[in-house]
């Protein structure tokens, strides 16, 4: 007599589970690229917020540094004579290079 297993007989078993086994396998066909693509998409989300962040705090630094523009002479001097290369009147400019 042949032994049952929740009411069902061996050949009837091996059906279910192998249709169990055949779905599991379907379902990780269909979810396993989109998981992975997922995946990858958080990781270049994560990569650009960390630039975000990045990029605002050099703009804030920036912003601090434009109003000092405005408002500090000596700054305007440095820059002229730092980027332009201006020199004052009466002033020798000796070019020392390396």
């Amino acid at each position: 007599m042949p032994v049952k297993i929740l009411n069902l007989s061996h050949f009837k078993a091996a059906k279910v589970i192998f249709l169990g086994v055949l779905l599991l396998i379907f379902c990780a066909v269909i979810y396993f690229p989109n998981y992975a693509k997922l995946r990858k998409l958080r990781q270049v989300n994560n990569d650009l917020q960390v630039k975000n962040k990045k990029l605002v705090k050099e703009i804030k630094v920036l912003q601090v540094k434009l109003k000092k523009i405005g408002k500090d002479p000596y700054l305007y001097e440095k820059i002229a004579r730092d980027n332009l290369g201006v020199a004052r009147e009466n002033e020798i400019v000796v070019d020392i290079a390396e």
